[in-house]
């Protein structure tokens, strides 16, 4: 599901089962931004090669190699992989938790954003909405990349 706010205004609207979504009749000249929401589901795609991973990356014996995957192992949104993200997602595949702790089980970060530093992705404040400001025209392509939280 993606929200579009404008103003005071709150518009829902349900994306495909691909993940395609449409925004209509929106009026020119003002500004609006668009923040995907999923929070649902959050052991789904998530299995214990999962927390090996992750040992892998904090043990530096094999990095995790891209920034999606760096952020969906911060398993408590703290901005950082630490063994706590291991414990936690183990409560998670062991059904102990049925959610993840202080995170959604989905983040989404707009595709066209560039990391600075893509082996630190928490080193700087990476976007979670797309702003589009004085709106010309019909938009097409605002897409985003998912991050399944617990999925590395």
């Amino acid at each position: 599901m993606r929200k579009c706010s404008f103003g005071d205004a709150l518009a829902t609207t349900q994306t495909s089962a691909t993940g395609t979504y449409g925004v209509y009749n929106l009026e020119t000249g003002y500004d609006y931004s668009l923040t995907p929401y999923k929070d649902d589901d959050h052991l789904n795609g998530i299995s214990t090669f999962d927390l090996v991973l992750i040992s892998k990356h904090i043990l530096n014996v094999q990095p995790l190699d891209s920034p999606y995957k760096i952020i969906a192992a911060d398993i408590n949104n703290s901005g950082s992989i630490t063994t706590m993200d291991m414990v936690l997602l183990r409560r998670l595949i062991l059904t102990i938790d049925q959610a993840l702790t202080n995170n959604t089980s989905w983040r989404f970060i707009p595709a066209d954003y560039v990391f600075q530093n893509p082996v630190n992705p928490f080193a700087e404040n990476f976007p979670e909405v797309m702003n589009i400001n004085d709106l010309e025209a019909d938009k097409l392509d605002l897409n985003f990349v998912a991050i399944k939280g617990g999925r590395c």
